[in-house]
């Protein structure tokens, strides 16, 4: 096992380690707590891109993980930022309607040329219409933005096709190559962390998912726990990166920071 020592900051992934589905991890919670009582600095990193922030701190209040907002990073959010720096952007969002919702004003409005096209979760019941839709914008010359490329999602009643399935589809019809704002693109991991003026050789990067979680921790620098909930015990195939430690669960973090 390599270094966990030093370590101020836990960069903590959601679905697959706090809970799987609807289902909390049990000792989550407990873990949690112990962790702020320690006082590390805890953020929450995650690929969820169903829901706005504002959505996912209450789920969190509801599965027992209260969080505030600023402790929660999401390609989401990044996607509010990115669009609000960009000078005139107009988005055609593929995406849930709490995520447009939050995104309203960059949306492009009928008969509108869209300056990028964003991906985000399209498991709310996205059509073939809208992916042609997005083809054709993207024909146009809009960006292909993603907000994360993962290939499975776990749900309580097994595997699905997550958003990078999606994102590929139009990779592979138009040429393009998205960008990425979620796990594992390594601002993703920086951003946090520069925030609260901390560099990665003090953070640890918790999660289930080898290439999200584990393959962006360790290409920043930060120390990577692999928890074996959710993917985690799952054949990841194509995946290079090793975790500094694998456990069983994230109940088993303050004993593995503690020894």
């Amino acid at each position: 096992m390599g270094r966990l020592t030093g370590i101020e900051t836990v960069l903590l992934d959601l679905d697959g380690t706090l809970y799987v589905g609807s289902q909390v991890v049990a000792g989550a919670p407990e873990a949690m707590r112990w962790l702020r009582d320690q006082g590390l600095t805890v953020r929450f990193c995650t690929n969820t891109d169903s829901v706005a922030p504002t959505g996912l701190a209450d789920r969190l209040a509801r599965l027992g993980f209260p969080a505030a907002e600023d402790e929660l990073v999401t390609p989401v959010a990044v996607a509010a930022r990115l669009f609000a720096s960009a000078p005139r952007a107009r988005v055609l969002a593929v995406a849930a309607d709490g995520v447009r919702q939050l995104l309203a004003r960059f949306l492009a409005g009928t008969g509108e040329r869209a300056s990028h096209v964003l991906v985000a979760d399209p498991s709310y019941g996205a059509t073939y219409e809208d992916l042609d839709t997005a083809f054709r914008a993207l024909r146009a010359g809009a960006e292909l933005v993603a907000t994360q490329v993962n290939r499975v999602a776990v749900r309580d009643d097994g595997e699905h096709l997550d958003t990078g399935g999606w994102v590929r589809l139009l990779e592979y019809a138009t040429g393009e190559t998205a960008r990425v704002l979620g796990k594992p693109s390594p601002e993703f991991f920086t951003a946090p962390l520069e925030a609260l003026g901390r560099g990665a050789q003090s953070a640890l990067v918790v999660g289930d998912d080898l290439a999200a979680d584990i393959g962006g921790g360790h290409a920043v620098g930060a120390a990577t726990v692999l928890v074996r909930s959710g993917k985690g015990d799952r054949p990841q195939p194509g995946i290079g990166a090793a975790p500094t430690a694998v456990v069983d669960s994230v109940a088993d973090l303050p004993g593995l920071l503690q020894g």
